[in-house]
């Protein structure tokens, strides 16, 4: 953000500084000063005081463009120079003594204006040299105070504005990874169901028939749904459903499927392709290694501020060598990206069933 474009800042500087001059210098010299002159020109040297404050705020409120122009242009809070520091420094007491040099002309130029003797010269003549020094402190110090409102507006902005950066950079990673994600699924999804196809290509024509309607079907629904990050339960279910009967055609009566869905989780949006990645685990490495097949059960559950995703199968919890553990890697990364620590991804052994649970947080 850049202050010296932004009118509003011009409007709020220009009324700070005069609030603060009049606070504080005009506000002290009426207290000490109305009783060092006439009653007959009290009235008059009050308003003397206050124009001769906005004066000096709105001298003020100029110079202070020199520096303000230097701090926008030069001065970098990521990437601080000692020489840039340096010159502000400097700039700044050039900015005090330019100040000094052009105050006490305008004043006086104020006093034969209103044709009225300010206290510190009631004894008559200019202002002392010695008097002009201790007014220096003073108008250093209001300046002191608005570079130090500048400063941490512009660190303020600075931070702000890294923040954002950061935000933006972690979204677009966080895109990028889940699209990464993403593009696994069909490779790896389309691997698994080829070698099915390729084995009953020779036994049975009208079964691998059967397989690539089933296969094309879901590869449609897979890539329609390859551009968006959540969908409804509802239509992951379908999708679930074309694979477990892609996979009947292979296992035949080894496999049963069971489904135990809370109505109420039918609405819930849930990362595409989530379930059907953990009842293909299932299958792959749990009915698949059994002679007698087993059972694959599918569960939801919607609770206070969560909704559980449980499929469990027949058989032990065993990792084949050389698996890869694809799919539930693709699992635990994209619940990662989406809920951060939120969510929850176990996988274990009960009771002679392999048993994962998906736990995910609802708004």
């Amino acid at each position: 953000m850049k202050l010296k474009k932004n009118w509003k800042y011009w409007v709020f500087a220009l009324i700070g500084w005069v609030v603060l001059i009049l606070l504080t210098l005009t506000a002290d010299k009426v207290s000490y000063g109305i009783d060092l002159v006439e009653k007959s020109i009290q009235y008059d040297y009050i308003a003397y005081l206050v124009v001769e404050g906005v004066a000096c705020a709105v001298l003020a409120f100029a110079l202070s463009f020199i520096l303000l122009y230097y701090i926008e242009e030069h001065i970098v809070f990521g990437n601080l120079k000692k020489q840039n520091v340096l010159i502000l420094i400097l700039l700044f007491f050039g900015v005090q003594i330019l100040y000094a040099i052009l105050l006490w002309p305008m004043l006086d130029l104020l006093i034969e204006a209103f044709q009225v003797m300010p206290a510190t010269r009631v004894s008559g003549g200019n202002l002392s040299f010695l008097m002009k020094l201790t007014n220096i402190p003073y108008f250093s110090a209001m300046f002191v105070i608005w570079l130090f409102l500048i400063l941490v507006i512009k660190a303020y902005d600075y931070n702000k504005n890294i923040t954002l950066k950061q935000f933006k950079l972690e979204g677009s990673l966080k895109e990028s990874q889940l699209n990464s994600l993403k593009g696994q699924i069909n490779p790896h999804f389309m691997f698994n169901s080829l070698n099915n196809i390729r084995g009953l290509m020779l036994e049975d024509v009208s079964k691998s028939r059967e397989m690539l309607t089933k296969l094309s079907e879901m590869l449609r629904y897979s890539l329609i749904k390859n551009d968006v990050n959540s969908i409804a339960m509802e239509e992951e279910l379908e999708m679930v459903d074309n694979y477990i009967a892609l996979s009947k055609i292979q296992f035949e009566d080894r496999l049963k499927f069971v489904k135990q869905v809370d109505p109420n989780s039918l609405t819930v949006s849930i990362p595409p392709m989530i379930i059907q990645l953990l009842v293909e685990n299932a299958a792959k490495h749990g009915i698949a290694n059994l002679i007698k097949g087993g059972t694959i059960t599918l569960i939801t559950n919607r609770t206070a501020g969560y909704l559980d995703i449980i499929v469990k199968n027949t058989g032990k919890l065993k990792i084949a060598k050389g698996s890869t553990r694809l799919g539930l890697k693709n699992i635990q990364q994209r619940l990662r990206l989406l809920y951060g620590n939120l969510a929850e991804f176990s996988l274990e052994e009960v009771d002679d069933e392999v048993v994962a649970n998906i736990k995910i947080p609802m708004e």
